[in-house]
């Protein structure tokens, strides 16, 4: 038997309009409201699912095509810009603060309340004890504050977890929040181009074909490169679940590990856990300090040459590597460094290595090929300009000029094929 939608929490959120016809080419429109989303496309909501999300999530109503738009969303609870993030309890409970300040609480709380886990013994028993533990001094303050609002404990617990569990990088999303995870996904959430980094939109297209009736999903992670261990420990300690999804299964790497690799039982090699911690430093400080590209970039290879040490060469984690190198080099070639040669040959280097990773773990129509294909292309025109021969001495994967030219071309093509696509 198929599983149907759910009437009871359509009717909560007001999600979808009354059009559900099969025949629409494009997405369908609702009228924006302060808690709707802004477009939602050929999906329906499902609440028949065994075990995850609640037992709720998306699925296709028709065939999808890659870059098909099925979800616009404006953040519904923006994260204040006050709170420090590093103590991620601190910054919850600052949220819910805020939240009971306002004359509309009551209708936040309310919409809060249809997010996972709806009621708080929906979580899994350690994770819930871990939750009383963490916020709950901090929640009977709030109580005693708000105390005029009557609000009980577990409603504002409820609340904070629910923040918890559904959290994404600006904020908390109502309709994104159903759509369940895959380390890799077949829909990508990004902010649109034309929308800027702090309109608080989120849109949400389709990676690669999906069939009708399949589950739409996306990634709860940020990056999506991280290792099977990580991903695991960070799913299960903010979400609370074990990631069954196929990459999991298979595992990070699927080529033979380095000769040496295995004889690190002294630990005098980092472990991949250990690499990971030194990127996220990095990738932090360059996003907001761009004058420290130099220093990221000598992290991002000493850990790409300490990982070609302990892991095999087609890791996930490599991916998260090149793409660091590639930042860094460009942010210095932007800069006008001294280095142009060197970082010329590091930036093409890294973003080849890079394509090549992604198209053994995407699909040719993943928006994620369309940047890193423009990398590629720009830095063989940047180094054909530069000198011709330090390209093909550097590069013997392209024998002659006319060669590299005709990659370029492709390369430039496909960039473009994929801009059209998620345009």
């Amino acid at each position: 038997m198929s599983p149907k939608p759910s009437v009871s929490l359509q009717a909560a959120f007001g999600l979808f309009d009354d059009d559900s016809s099969d025949n629409e080419a494009s997405t369908s429109f609702v009228t924006p409201h302060e808690s709707g989303p802004l477009v939602v496309g050929p999906i329906a909501l499902i609440t028949s699912f065994n075990g995850i999300g609640g037992s709720r999530g998306y699925v296709a109503v028709k065939d999808l095509k890659p870059g098909t738009k099925v979800l616009v969303e404006h953040v519904y609870v923006p994260w204040p810009r006050h709170v420090d993030t590093s103590d991620i309890s601190e910054f919850f409970l600052a949220t819910m603060e805020s939240i009971l300040s306002r004359p509309d609480y009551a209708h936040i709380m309310e919409h809060l309340g249809h997010l996972y886990p709806e009621k708080i013994s929906d979580l899994p028993e350690e994770l819930l004890a871990t939750g009383r533990q963490k916020y709950g001094p901090q929640v009977n303050e709030l109580c005693e504050i708000f105390s005029e609002l009557a609000l009980s404990h577990d409603q504002l617990l409820q609340n904070v977890l629910a923040m918890q569990c559904n959290a994404f990088e600006s904020g908390v999303f109502l309709y994104n929040a159903m759509f369940n995870h895959d380390c890799n996904p077949n829909c990508v959430k990004f902010t649109p181009e034309d929308a800027g980094p702090e309109s608080g939109v989120s849109e949400v297209r389709v990676a690669r074909f999906i069939a009708k009736g399949e589950q739409l999903t996306i990634s709860y992670l940020y990056p999506r490169e991280q290792s099977r261990e990580n991903r695991l420990k960070n799913l299960w300690e903010q979400f609370g679940f074990v990631c069954k999804c196929q990459l999991c299964k298979r595992g990070d790497s699927v080529m033979p590990l380095p000769p040496n690799a295995a004889e690190n039982n002294d630990g005098t090699k980092p472990s991949m856990q250990d690499l990971e911690k030194r990127l996220v430093g990095a990738e932090e400080t360059i996003k907001t300090h761009t004058k420290t590209a130099a220093a990221a970039l000598s992290v991002a290879l000493k850990t790409l040459s300490d990982a070609l040490e302990i892991a095999a060469h087609d890791h996930l984690v490599f991916m998260r590597i090149h793409k660091l190198v590639a930042d860094s080099c460009d942010l210095l070639l932007r800069a006008k460094t001294e280095r142009v040669c060197e970082c010329s040959i590091l930036f093409l280097r890294s973003s080849y290595e890079l394509l090549e990773l992604q198209r053994m773990y995407l699909n040719p129509d993943h928006i994620d090929l369309a940047r890193t294909l423009n990398d590629v292309s720009q830095g063989i025109q940047l180094l054909l300009s530069y000198d011709p021969k330090v390209l093909l001495t550097e590069f013997p994967e392209w024998k002659d000029f006319r060669q590299a030219s005709v990659v370029e071309s492709q390369y430039c093509q496909e960039y473009r094929r994929l801009k059209r696509l998620y345009a």
